[in-house]
């Protein structure tokens, strides 16, 4: 995993390098341009898509290996085998006994690059599956092509999945603490007003239903499978987009998840509908985001745009009309700032509409939780409507989510 980071960041850094250097030669009027700087934008120009091609193939590489689907080298492979080896069931045992993870788990996680106590989302979505043959009928099954889901997002923008064990779970934050001052000799010093709060997560559910009938499975072998994996990406996509934009539909409010788009205490910047379209002000906008304390640069703001927010600044430039064609993206991206998008957000920019959520990455490891007190429960009931012949699947999760620390999260709001 590790030559895969170093070599998107090493593209990264030339990236961007490039595209400083194209800046500063295109604001330099025509008639002082010598023949070695005219010499020097046209190797860069013509560097820039090679390196913006290998950057993406690095990126996207570093993207399937984090979604557990990486299939394109020895490393790929080793991780693919090992994620076959991991059991949910497994991280919620540790938590119940109160332990850090073991044998597979613990090498998975070490893989992945998360703590002892943690886990990907993913892990509760099924292992991908691959053709099968039917020995009886000699039929050859090709691989069901499964339903496409957003990808996972919440753990991006920060937010700590945890599995916990059965009960309430605590999770305590200081607000308030000491202030050191100078003191002269024998003085005394003040007595701190520190000050903490618990955040209380209660397990809720997450549910989804399907029914086929046996005949439909028997006219398609791995039906049921199918539908297994469906239930399961089904509730991962639904519990990732809850972090965002939370979920209010279920029958008693004790059910409820406040998601970061109505989170108290969430810094919000908002840009106008005129200003979302000018470079230097949507960079400002984000700029805001750093406190000198949660984020000290634009690299340690860990964004996730709205797909709205995504194709409007990929098809805007930052400066129109001005000597440099570069797109609002592409200047935020100079700026340190990495983009990625959600869907399911929001495909609009209008009054309202949200354009980004970040995470602001100093100590943010466990200032927004996603607990977890068990996997995808599966339930095959084959009796409940077995005059009709049909088979019913459930699965439910459950899960909650709450912000201990909302200071280190943000949102950016598109207004009138």
């Amino acid at each position: 995993m590790t030559k895969k980071l170093d070599k998107v960041q090493e593209l990264g850094k030339e990236d961007r390098e490039i595209r400083q250097r194209l800046g500063v030669i295109g604001l330099i009027p025509e008639s002082e341009l010598t023949t070695e700087v005219r010499a020097e934008a046209l190797t860069l120009r013509q560097r820039a898509p090679v390196v913006q091609g290998e950057l993406q193939a690095a990126i996207d590489e570093q993207r399937s290996a984090q979604e557990m689907g990486i299939t394109l080298d020895a490393e790929g492979r080793e991780l693919r085998e090992l994620r076959a080896k991991v059991g949910f069931s497994k991280y919620i045992e540790a938590a119940v006994e109160k332990r850090a993870v073991d044998g597979p788990e613990l090498e998975f996680n070490q893989a992945l690059r998360i703590g002892v106590y943690k886990f990907p989302i993913e892990i509760i979505a099924p292992v991908e599956e691959r053709a099968t043959t039917d020995t009886d009928t000699a039929v050859s099954t090709n691989r069901w092509l499964d339903r496409l889901f957003s990808v996972s997002a919440a753990a991006r923008v920060g937010v700590t999945f945890e599995s916990v064990a059965p009960g309430t779970k605590s999770y305590p934050v200081i607000t308030a603490g000491a202030s050191g001052a100078q003191r002269g000799r024998k003085e005394n010093a003040a007595i701190a007003a520190w000050e903490f709060g618990v955040t209380e997560l209660k397990p809720t559910r997450n549910a989804v239903h399907a029914v086929f009938s046996r005949e439909d499975d028997l006219r398609n072998p791995g039906l049921q499978d199918a539908l297994t994996r469906e239930l399961r990406m089904s509730l991962v996509d639904a519990v990732d987009l809850a972090v965002f934009e939370g979920d209010s539909t279920a029958n008693e409010d004790t059910a409820d998840i406040t998601g970061l788009d109505t989170a108290a205490n969430v810094e919000e910047q908002t840009l106008t509908q005129l200003l979302k379209v000018k470079g230097a002000d949507v960079l400002g906008a984000f700029a805001a985001f750093i406190d000198g304390k949660h984020a000290t640069m634009g690299s340690e703001l860990r964004t996730v745009l709205s797909v709205g927010a995504q194709r409007l600044w990929m098809s805007t430039l930052a400066n129109s009309g001005g000597s440099v064609d570069t797109t609002i993206a592409e200047f935020l991206k100079r700026a340190g700032i990495e983009l990625s998008s959600r869907g399911g957000i929001d495909t609009a920019t209008t009054n309202g509409k949200f354009g980004a959520f970040v995470g602001r990455g100093r100590g943010i490891e466990g200032a927004g939780i996603a607990a977890t007190w068990s996997d995808g429960m599966l339930i095959v009931d084959p009796y409940t409507a077995a005059r009709s012949g049909e088979i019913q699947l459930s699965m439910n999760t459950f899960w909650n989510f709450a912000l201990p620390r909302p200071s280190n999260f943000a949102r950016l709001k598109f207004v009138t």
